[in-house]
């Protein structure tokens, strides 16, 4: 079947049964309750709100026992969109009140009445960040929300006892791994450190966040760069962990320097050729995150276009590949473009399109883009049926993904078994979120995700065995750590909704 044609097919297929993972929706405008200890008369508060919720065109109260409270409010960020219903997505409000502990606040809004928004109203320091749940604050970054229960306590406590380590800075620094040592903050620590205080509630966590996204801020010079390393190198663009600072205190100095990271990022060129020199999916994921990340805090169309650029390039590469080389359902290059070295053969990294699929899952869930999921729909295919191999008694023969799959010169590739299974989890994530493109159709794929769930768990437990505490887990390198979890937010919510409910 011609190329085109059969990219065009699974487009329409999916545009057919495909739409995105939308946060929560409510059709009536209910009031939310949170509660807050005030110490100053006035006092500003941020909220974080999921999409579809309360419309910019909304009037804002607030009260507190059914007495209304005298508040100046302002709209710092709204969800991205081309339609004409917009919505809040970040708002300060600034509370004339009586201080108190744990006052249980109400928050109402409507469509009628005068709308009082403040645009002179700014950001102090010291604001409080306030939510009704945990699952309303997820839903308003694009996380799924995790159940709280044994179903989803694997991963989050692993989580939490490796986070433990990760920010302990006298322990890393012990182990050979200072603050200022860059490679650490390769697959964005902060982000996941953000993830562990969306998910436990825990806001010891959201300090530590802070912290480490402030060393980050403070290491982003005027023109993007990471300055500790010395060249420029888009993989160290970390943009998900400025979001998520931006989201959760407002943090102006993230949005700068996501400003600054973003238009660094525009140095990768995302289009592959054979005269092309180096290019990797971990590349291609960092600069698509980074469009994705700064078009989610400005809304600004020429970020939209980067996306596109990017995500059309990563679809031109799978499914119209170069050198007429065979269509395998991955964004094929060369050895050579990948490692430096190597040849010709057409290559393709299973771990990496893990990276790049969670960045394509972002965009997804954004705007249902059908581009975004036939790729995640084709990168599952290709894992399945190229990215695997067996491992020997050593490791119990396990299925492993391999580091690089290289499509015509399979002698050369190098399966390290104990390495290759460290990624077990960011491709089990791939692999899930192929299995939702498909509408958990395709039973063999299914099969496999499932595996790699329960493999990515068993390692989990193994490592809790292993060092035998429960809440202060060793990891190297600690980027590791990052990796791990920085692309497999969703994978609990993933392994529930595929795995045990009812088909």
């Amino acid at each position: 079947m011609n190329v085109n044609v059969y990219y065009c097919l699974i487009i329409s297929i999916i545009a057919i049964f495909s739409s995105p993972l939308s946060s929560a929706k409510s059709s009536a405008k209910e009031p939310i309750t949170f509660k807050v200890s005030l110490s100053d008369k006035k006092s500003q508060l941020l909220l974080p709100v999921p999409n579809h919720l309360i419309s910019i065109d909304s009037n804002i109260q607030l009260t507190e026992m059914n007495i209304p409270i005298d508040i100046k409010y302002k709209i710092l960020n709204q969800w991205p969109t081309f339609t004409e219903k917009k919505y809040i997505r970040l708002l300060l409000l600034e509370v004339n009140h009586l201080p108190g502990d744990d006052l249980s606040l109400e928050l109402k809004w409507g469509d009628g009445g005068i709308k009082d928004e403040d645009p002179k109203l700014n950001l102090h320091q010291g604001t409080t960040l306030v939510f009704p749940s945990s699952n309303w604050l997820a839903q308003s970054v694009l996380l799924h929300p995790s159940a709280q229960d044994e179903t989803s306590n694997w991963y989050t406590q692993a989580l939490s006892s490796y986070a433990h380590f990760i920010t302990d800075q006298k322990a890393l620094s012990k182990m050979g791994y200072p603050m200022t040592r860059a490679a650490q903050w390769l697959y964005d620590k902060p982000q996941a450190i953000y993830q562990l205080f969306i998910v436990s509630g825990n806001k010891k966590w959201l300090s530590r966040g802070d912290d480490l996204a402030n060393f980050y801020i403070n290491n982003i010079d005027g023109s993007g760069l990471f300055k500790l390393i010395d060249k420029n190198d888009v993989k160290y663009l970390m943009p998900k962990g400025l979001l998520y600072s931006y989201f959760l205190s407002g943090n102006i100095k993230a949005k700068e320097a996501l400003t600054n990271i973003y238009q660094n990022s525009l140095m990768w060129e995302p289009e592959y050729d054979l005269e092309r020199g180096f290019w990797t999916e971990r590349n291609q994921a960092a600069a698509l995150n980074t469009a994705i990340s700064y078009w989610e805090v400005t809304g600004d169309r020429s970020a939209f276009s980067r996306i596109n650029q990017i995500i059309d390039a990563t679809v031109e590469m799978t499914f119209n590949p170069v050198n007429n080389w065979s269509l395998v359902g991955c964004p094929q290059h060369t050895l050579q473009s990948h490692e430096g070295q190597g040849g010709s053969s057409p290559t393709c990294s299973p771990w990496m399109m893990a990276l790049l699929s969670d960045a394509l899952w972002r965009f997804y869930r954004l705007t249902g883009d059908v581009r975004a999921a036939s790729l995640i729909d084709a990168f599952g295919d290709f894992v399945l049926n190229y990215g695997i191999y067996w491992g020997d008694e050593k490791v119990d023969r396990i299925v492993i993904p391999k580091y690089l799959a290289i499509l015509q010169n399979s002698r050369y590739e190098n399966h390290d078994q104990w390495s290759d299974y460290q990624h077990t989890c960011d491709v089990a994530a791939l692999l899930g979120k192929s299995v939702y493109i498909k509408k958990r159709s395709d039973i063999l794929l299914k099969e496999l995700f499932s595996v790699f769930v329960q493999q990515c768990k068993a390692e989990l437990e193994r490592t809790k065995v292993k060092q035998g505490r429960e809440h202060y887990w060793t990891i190297t390198p600690p980027r590791r750590f990052n990796w791990m979890f920085s692309s497999t937010s969703d994978l609990p919510w993933l392994a529930d909704f595929l795995l045990l409910e009812v088909d």
